[in-house]
């Protein structure tokens, strides 16, 4: 069962990490070029209009690709299949068409309540809202090709997305010079264009098969997400807006970037996995199936996530040097290893409240979600004022642990799973030792001496997480990576 289980997460989770978590990547490796042709203010801004992005797509409808993914599953017929589709498609569209009317209406006025935009604040308020409408239908039609498990299909437009629109921001920024302005431009000419490129797609399956009874269910299960998503956006970006408040624009830059680098797991590891953990999950035959395989890959993937953590903690100062090739952000490491600790609590939380999408229980999640980001609040409120933009990364860890210690009570009345905690825990505080080792090294982290030890103590670390596996994981975790190597071609093309 287990083998079997990761067998099937990693022959999709891979073509999904080499497609869209690529695009990530590629969009850190284009740091230099970035910070290079704008300046850290800018930088800020940016953040600022990304973030706002994430907040009006909780709020306008984009959550009910969650209710596709797990409506999806109820039938198995070919035709209700197609309605869920297609209901969850024209109604996402929409919604963006309906939300952002007002916003290029009101451009002026948002602009200005924004802080640190210059005198370019509307037209960047403008494009962003025309981003914001074409993102949300290039986001739903995603998830009907992960829900439908068309990795390859999916692989390829989002490959092509990212070569148009690494293309389109070289030109805007170094062949036009169109700085902020011509960097937005193109994030918009590439969502659009990929947007009706992927409605095309998918509507070419399901057909123009919009259904009021399809769709009520879907937004009862949908509807407590929005809140929810708008207290999580606050969870995760609500740091940007205090720092803008309490601090200085230089500050929120250099925030800005470690948290991009503290990212680093969740875009390499956490992202790719979640594509099509949710849609796997629902697919199970029952609900005992269910709760043991929460269970038995809790530990194992959170292993993982350790790993990651503690590389991107130990080699922060690195990371920052090769996203910027410039002194003016190397302060920015200072925040990096609290943001990855946050992250990892961040994926214990996805298991966590899975129980809850698996019972249709998301009315819980908004309460769930309030309480930590009350505590996020006042966390920033306390910690910016004394320790900048290094407090509001600490803040980021406690709220995700405030997160993990609420949802696990609630979630497992409803849905209960037997995690391994010992296993989760150990592996994670053993990280947390090995980094404060490496901190108390004599030696700077940029010498070589300073760089060897890092992977000295990385290596040992990994050895003894490998060590910690039981002698069938180990074995079905290397059979699962076989299987997957000698399968990738014949797999492939069913996958589209």
């Amino acid at each position: 069962m287990l083998r079997s289980t990761l067998t099937t997460l990693a022959r999709h989770s891979a073509i999904y990490a080499v497609a869209e978590q690529l695009g990530r990547l590629a969009g850190f490796l284009l740091l230099p070029l970035t910070t290079g042709y704008l300046t850290p203010e800018e930088f800020g801004i940016r953040e600022l209009l990304a973030v706002s992005l994430t907040l009006l797509a909780q709020v306008a409808g984009l959550h009910l690709a969650a209710g596709l993914a797990r409506f999806y599953f109820d039938s198995g017929v070919t035709q209700a299949r197609a309605a869920v589709v297609s209901t969850a498609v024209l109604a996402v569209t929409m919604a963006a068409g309906l939300f952002v009317i007002p916003l290029l209406l009101a451009a002026d006025w948002l602009a200005g309540l924004l802080p640190g935009l210059p005198s370019i604040g509307p037209d960047c308020v403008r494009i962003t809202s025309g981003i914001f409408a074409f993102q949300c239908i290039r986001e739903v039609t995603n998830k009907v090709l992960q829900t439908q498990q068309r990795s390859v299909l999916f692989a390829s437009l989002s490959l092509c997305k990212l070569l148009v629109e690494i293309g389109l921001q070289v030109t805007a920024l170094v062949v036009l010079d169109w700085g902020l302005i011509g960097l937005l431009l193109a994030v918009l000419a590439s969502e659009a264009l990929f947007a009706l490129v992927g409605c095309g797609i998918v509507l070419a399956g399901s057909g123009l098969n919009f259904r009021w009874a399809t769709l009520v269910p879907m937004l009862a299960y949908s509807l407590p997400l929005i809140p929810n998503g708008a207290l999580q956006f606050g969870l995760h970006s609500a740091d940007r807006y205090m720092l803008g408040a309490l601090s200085d624009d230089r500050s929120l830059g250099l925030y800005a970037l470690a948290y991009k680098l503290g990212y680093l797991p969740n875009y390499l590891l956490l992202g790719p996995f979640l594509l099509i953990w949710y849609p796997f999950v629902f697919s199970l035959p029952d609900r005992p199936t269910q709760r043991e395989t929460i269970g038995k890959l809790a530990h194992l993937f959170l292993l993982a996530m350790s790993g990651l953590c503690l590389a991107t903690a130990l080699f922060a100062q690195e990371l920052v040097a090769a996203a910027t090739g410039t002194s003016a952000y190397a302060a920015a490491a200072e925040a990096v290893p609290w943001i990855a600790g946050g992250y990892w609590l961040w994926a214990l939380y996805q298991f966590l409240q899975t129980g809850l999408y698996i019972e249709k229980q998301t009315a819980a999640l908004p309460m769930i979600t309030l309480g930590s980001f009350v505590a996020n609040l006042y966390l920033n409120a306390v910690l910016v004022p004394v320790l900048g933009y290094t407090g509001a990364a600490i803040a980021t860890m406690l709220t995700f642990l405030v997160l993990c210690a609420t949802s696990h009570g609630v979630v497992q009345r409803v849905f209960p799973v037997r995690y391994r905690w010992g296993r989760i825990i150990t592996p994670a505080v053993a990280a947390v030792v090995t980094f404060a080792v490496a901190e108390a090294t004599p030696w700077p982290a940029l010498s070589v001496a300073g760089r060897a030890v890092r992977a000295g103590l990385l290596l040992v670390w990994l050895a003894g997480g490998a060590v910690a596996l039981a002698p069938e994981e180990r074995g079905d975790l290397a059979a699962a990576v076989r299987d997957r190597l000698r399968s990738f071609r014949s797999t492939a093309p069913e996958a589209s």
